[in-house]
């Protein structure tokens, strides 16, 4: 791919709009001098221009009609076609353009000892090993191609080996500028120029066909932050892998997508499939508890009242010889807001069974959750289950998010709807298209209000406190799920599945930040714990702090008012 010394490169966008005859001016003492040298000038002029037409018809009479110059390094421009487009982030940053490189070849008839050749050419960086290269020239009697996309240093060392039979051949290439930063959610350009992988891929045609810069909805701010803090909580919590999401909920735009391992989008093929693989949309799992505030507002659609929800979870639960435990035992019976705040698999449970798996099953669909994602990359994957029969048990552990996988970017669409007073809006990596059709609205606003206020009380009163940022009103909901252990045809008690996922400001959310976790190890900060309020829950924390700032978003500063002694001793007698 491309290297990295590409300071001698003046890029051809940073030369438009110059006009030669500034940069070549010469300076001189007056009008008067500069009269007086016109005429030589002109004359000068025209000597040049001649002897430059006749050394030029004589080069090209070399280059193009005789065959037996062995002697020559022949540098041959290829005729480049239309600038793939560039791509610009919402505020036009730019994160991917183009530059000048060069690919290398070698001419087999005037070569006369290829395993010297091969030797000398190996040792120069961006140039294959001496064996394949021999090998590759042996192999051929025409003209092989035996490096792509080098930089003009590298051009530089070969040319300066004189080696008869060596071509260069400029092309444009593709280069990102951030290396590393939203490399998945970008994706890159193979060799021959077609976009291989991401909004490359899917928005191909439009950059190949149009000069015009290609503006996606990321803002590269955000996803500094998000791609900082998904880092520094790998380092912590040592997770498999790790996922992040922040959208516009009202717009469905996509700020910031991250996964983990990451991977250099500069060197891309020097990297294994497994960093190359965009987790947010190609990755289902089991999500676990984050799944309930779907599960309450699947219940108060269906008909139940918010304030008359009551759930008996003490009795023990158990459909088809399995029973459905509680991780912490709370109050019985629970409300609807009960059921999200102590994260009751049993009520949630029982909220599905009493809904019913023909009801769940038609709710899920509404929202895209038994479809990929509704997003514009084509590598979104299908939501998985187990068995196509929608069983009493399947009801039940859907219900608190096991028996139905989901990929990270499904997940966000969905939830984004339930608190977007309903209105389910899809993904996009690109600006809000104001002549999209409207977002159908598939709860109510009630329910939408009832389902947030829930997950308010889940930060300041529940699993989700270390996630609660004073200002912002953040609203959210943890989630710790066991993985399924194909060896053991059962769920792992060591292995498991964490995420949060959080809205803000909570009476009417702007901004959705989801981060997962996959396979997080508890330590000496979460006191041996690997669930999610230890872990997710403080990422997700340290990225609103930083982003909310960023964005604008509202804040509440009288939150930060020192309060008055009598109510400050009530909350902690709480």
């Amino acid at each position: 791919m491309i290297g990295k010394n590409t300071d001698r490169l003046t890029p051809l966008a940073d030369m438009e709009g110059i006009e030669l005859s500034r940069l070549f001016t010469p300076k001189g003492d007056g009008a008067a001098a500069v009269r007086n040298t016109r005429p030589r000038i002109a004359a000068l002029s025209m000597a040049l221009g001649a002897a430059a037409f006749v050394l030029a018809a004589r080069a090209a009479d070399l280059a193009i009609f005789s065959s037996d110059q062995s002697g020559a390094i022949r540098q041959q421009a290829a005729v480049i076609e239309q600038p793939r487009a560039r791509i610009v982030d919402r505020n036009g940053v730019l994160l991917a353009g183009n530059i000048e490189t060069w690919d290398v070849y070698v001419r087999r008839v005037d070569i006369d000892d290829v395993d010297r050749l091969a030797k000398r050419l190996s040792v120069l960086d961006g140039v294959p090993g001496a064996a394949v290269l021999a090998h590759r020239l042996a192999g051929t009697r025409g003209r092989a191609r035996i490096a792509r996309q080098v930089t003009p240093k590298q051009r530089q060392a070969i040319f300066n080996l004189a080696e008869p039979g060596v071509e260069f051949e400029r092309k444009l290439s593709r280069y990102y500028p951030n290396s590393s930063l939203a490399a998945h959610l970008l994706g890159w350009v193979d060799a021959d120029g077609f976009g291989a992988e991401g909004a490359e891929k899917v928005f191909d045609a439009r950059l190949r066909e149009s000069p015009q810069p290609l503006q996606l909805a990321l803002d590269v701010r955000v996803q500094f932050t998000l791609e900082d803090e998904l880092q520094k909580a790998v380092v912590l919590h040592k997770p498999l892998a790790a996922t992040g999401i922040i959208t516009r909920i009202d717009t469905g735009e996509v700020l910031a997508m991250a996964s983990w391992p990451n991977f250099d989008l500069n060197h891309f093929n020097t990297t294994t499939p497994d960093h190359r693989r965009n987790r947010a949309v190609t990755d289902p799992y089991e999500l676990g508890s984050v799944f309930k505030p779907l599960t309450l507002a699947m219940a108060l659609k269906s008909g139940m009242q918010m304030d008359r929800i009551e759930v008996d979870v003490k009795q023990k639960l158990v459909i088809a010889g399995r029973e459905i435990h509680d991780f912490h035992p709370g109050p019985s019976p629970m409300n609807g807001t009960d059921i999200l705040v102590h994260s009751s698999n049993k009520g949630a449970a029982r909220l599905a069974l009493e809904v019913g798996g023909t009801r769940q099953r038609e709710f899920l669909d509404q929202f895209g959750l038994l479809d990929p994602a509704p997003i514009e990359l084509r590598e979104s994957a299908a939501p998985y289950m187990a068995s196509p029969e929608w069983s009493k048990i399947k009801t039940a552990t859907i219900g608190f998010g096991h028996g139905l996988s989901v990929t990270s970017a499904s997940f966000v669409a969905a939830l984004g709807g339930v608190v977007n007073d309903g209105y389910k809006v899809p993904l996009t990596l690109l600006l809000p298209n104001l002549a999209a059709a409207e977002p159908s609205q598939v709860v109510s606003s009630q329910t939408s209000a009832h389902v947030r206020k829930a997950m308010r009380k889940v930060v300041t009163d529940g699993s989700g406190r270390r996630a609660d940022v004073p200002g912002y009103h953040v609203a959210g909901k943890t989630g710790s799920a066991e993985k399924w252990d194909p060896k053991t045809s059962q769920y792992s008690r060591d292995r498991n599945v964490s995420s949060f996922v959080a809205v803000f400001p909570w009476e009417a959310p702007q901004y959705l930040v989801f981060v997962l976790l996959d396979e997080p190890q508890g330590g000496r900060s979460t006191f041996g714990w690997e669930t999610a309020g230890w872990n997710a829950a403080p990422a997700v924390r340290a990225i609103i702090e930083r982003i909310g700032p960023l964005l604008d978003a509202p804040f509440d500063f009288e939150a930060l008012a020192p309060k008055p002694a009598h109510v400050a001793q009530v909350e902690t007698a709480q």
